[in-house]
Parts: structure tokens; C-alpha cells; sequence
């Protein structure tokens, strides 16, 4: 699964708005509620440990890619 199927998946919106620069503040179902969701997606999809600061700073999907970067994961 790709992090845009992810995204996609959680929010209900079409993969092709899913681009590195689509904010929150740009997702209408974007709350505290999917952000977790979306969280736990991200570590059980790629197997990872998100931080605290990962969590709160994750604002995009740029800056989703960039956690999982972080963490060596190819996406």
C-alpha cells in the first residue's frame, strides 16, 4: 500500500488530490480523530514508530513522506 492509498483510505478523497503539498487545512475530514487514524495506518502499513514530534509536526503529506523518511522507509 502506498502512502497515498493510505491518505485516500482515511479521508475518502480521490487519490489524485493526494499530492505533497495537500495541507490539513485543505481535508474537511482531516480532525484530532483521523490524524490518529491516519497515525496508525501509516505504522502498521510501513512498520514503523511515528514520534510524539512526528505526530504533532505531520501538517501535509509531504510531511507524512518526509516522518517515514526519517525513519528509512522508501516511499
Amino acid at each position: 500500500m502506498t502512502l497515498e492509498k493510505i491518505f485516500t483510505e482515511v479521508f475518502a478523497i480521490p487519490e489524485s488530490t493526494v499530492t505533497d503539498t495537500l495541507e490539513l487545512r485543505q481535508i474537511n475530514t482531516w480532525d484530532s480523530m483521523t490524524h490518529m487514524l491516519l497515525i496508525t495506518r501509516i505504522e502498521e502499513v510501513f512498520s514503523v514508530q511515528l514520534t510524539g514530534d512526528e505526530i504533532a509536526d505531520m501538517k501535509s503529506v509531504g510531511d507524512a513522506r518526509r516522518a517515514l523518511q526519517a525513519h528509512a522507509v522508501a516511499v
